[in-house]
């Protein structure tokens, strides 16, 4: 039996913050309390640090210079090192938008990575279901129509889908989205240019989700004299909607951060790194990347552009930033903070009945981290990821 015994933690539980120590046996959660002692656990002295429930990143495209796009699944698995020595213990692969064929290709090597990568939760389809008119950095030339022959061919194609992005605006969509809840995975609007009461409607055909709010979607603006709203405030306004949202304070300012927390609270919205493959690197300013969809980017002022500088292009955020930022410069509580990281975005997909919390019985799924959210410790169930405690 593999014991790890955590000593004089500062231990982030549901809705409170203990002082303690926590015994793991065999990757689970055995016990929690003031003062643990057992001779047979490797002792990790967490110094006062944070120990939190690892992270769960559930839209993120690549990291550690590979991308969910590619051909090689030991690829895939080094993109999820390199974000799980950053914090997350959990995360879902996304896939741009591409042709059919592609996205097949990508479903089979992402799924045979997930057979030795056991961080891995399922596969998001960001499109290829799509609104031109709010593409973003998604490329024109891949974007489908919602047609029942379209999105079959990738429904029927795994069981391993646990989310997929399409903007309920496009004719077939709402099929689509009452296609996807019968097969029990979520549908986020995405890349929307929906009207608020397009968006309200496609609750009830099966969207349950907004992707990156405010980013590629539909808000308030003016008409004529008269004011129109859109996906951002049907989500901000409708219960039904659960809300990712981008916090590497580039995508979003912090007053955008803040109000999106006060409007859903920390049950019904989460953070994503939405990051591309060079996440989870060291960037230089200036680096031109040519992604799998045939799009450049630029790093530039801690983000990712388009080539062009037209748009933004994804982020190279980690989990812990998103931590950092959301803590440290929205002054949201810790406790919140640690459910939109890490039990939200795994109960939306489902998977909250083991991971994403510190409980007796959860897996062992763990990251300590000090007062400026740099991580220290982290361990995957038995795996012990990175450790310089």
């Amino acid at each position: 039996m593999i014991m790890n015994l955590f000593k004089n933690a500062k231990i982030i539980l549901e809705n409170e913050i203990i002082n303690g120590d926590l015994l793991t046996a065999d990757g689970k959660i055995v016990a929690i309390g003031d003062h643990i002692e057992n001779t047979q656990a490797t002792v990790i002295d967490c110094k006062g640090s944070y120990l939190s429930p690892g992270f769960a990143d559930i839209h993120v495209h690549g990291g550690g210079g590979y991308s969910a796009m590619s051909k090689n699944a030991d690829e895939i698995v080094k993109m999820c090192e390199a974000h799980a020595f950053r914090g997350t213990t959990s995360i879902v692969p996304t896939t741009l938008a591409a042709p059919v064929k592609q996205l097949q290709d990508a479903i089979d090597t992402i799924t045979d990575a997930m057979k030795v990568c056991p961080m891995i939760r399922g596969i998001h389809l960001e499109g290829p279901f799509l609104s031109m008119k709010m593409k973003g950095a998604q490329s024109p030339d891949n974007i489908l129509p919602p047609t029942e022959e379209n999105y079959t061919a990738l429904l029927d194609y795994s069981d391993k889908i646990v989310m997929m992005g399409a903007a309920p605006e496009l004719d077939g969509a709402f099929s689509l989205g009452e296609e996807m809840q019968k097969r029990g995975i979520v549908a986020s609007v995405a890349h929307s240019d929906a009207s608020y009461e397009i968006a309200e409607e496609a609750l009830e055909h099966g969207f349950s989700d907004v992707t990156h709010l405010y980013s590629a979607c539909s808000a308030m603006r003016k008409q004529g004299i008269f004011r129109q709203v859109g996906v951002v405030e049907a989500a901000l306004a409708n219960d039904g909607y659960t809300t990712q949202f981008i916090a590497d304070l580039r995508h979003l300012p912090a007053g955008a951060l803040k109000l999106i927390y006060k409007a859903k609270g920390a049950d019904r919205a989460y953070c994503i790194t939405d990051g591309l493959e060079y996440a989870a690197t060291d960037m230089e300013e200036g680096t031109v990347i040519m992604q799998e969809n045939g799009l450049a980017v630029v790093y530039e002022d801690q983000v990712m552009k388009l080539a062009d500088r037209s748009c933004l292009a994804g982020s190279v955020a980690t989990s812990n930033v998103l931590v950092r930022n959301l803590w440290k410069t929205c002054a949201i509580p810790l406790t919140d903070v640690i459910k939109m990281a890490a039990t939200t975005p795994l109960k939306v997909i489902g998977q909250d009945s083991s991971k994403g919390r510190i409980a007796i019985g959860y897996d062992a799924d763990l990251v300590v981290f000090d007062e400026d959210v740099n991580v220290q410790f982290v361990c995957v169930g038995e795996r012990i990821i990175r450790n310089e405690l």
